[in-house]
């Protein structure tokens, strides 16, 4: 089995026992990018490979939501949200300082107690950990594809 591979089925495991596909299961954000790092994979490959098993995940703030086919919900009752969760993120990615400033703006909606949380998380990753968010945000989220 890849390390890709045991990283998916690990995620399949996880969102199984907490009942998928019949409901939407939302996972933390670190545990899934851990288990993904400690089996050599990036977490877009492997949300990649899991969308082709109709196992669909998406980064919403610090989750990973995953759906099923039948619990997408392809009408938005917002028009302006239908866009992208990430909007905030488009056409900055390649840009540094537009990035920078399209997360300011981003975090200035968030509570107090988010915003603790965040920092948390990030002084608790390493170095490589945080290159490899802005390197998985970049190809993510790369206007020019």
């Amino acid at each position: 089995m890849t390390e890709t591979n045991q990283a998916e089925e690990s995620i399949k495991h996880s969102i199984n026992k907490n009942g998928f596909p019949e409901k939407v299961v939302r996972l933390p954000f670190k545990p899934v990018y851990d288990a993904c790092k400690k089996h050599g994979t990036n977490l877009s490959d492997v949300l990649d490979n899991l969308q082709e098993q109709q196992i669909f995940g998406k980064i919403i703030g610090n989750h990973v939501e995953f759906r099923s086919r039948e619990k997408i919900d392809f009408k938005s009752p917002n028009p302006s949200s239908a866009k992208d969760d990430f909007s905030w993120v488009k056409g900055a990615a390649g840009n540094m300082e537009g990035f920078q400033d399209a997360a300011k703006e981003a975090m200035g909606k968030m509570t107090p107690e988010q915003m603790q949380e965040i920092r948390k998380s990030i002084e608790s990753m390493s170095d490589e950990e945080k290159m490899n968010i802005m390197k998985m945000f970049s190809q993510r989220f790369d206007p020019s594809k």
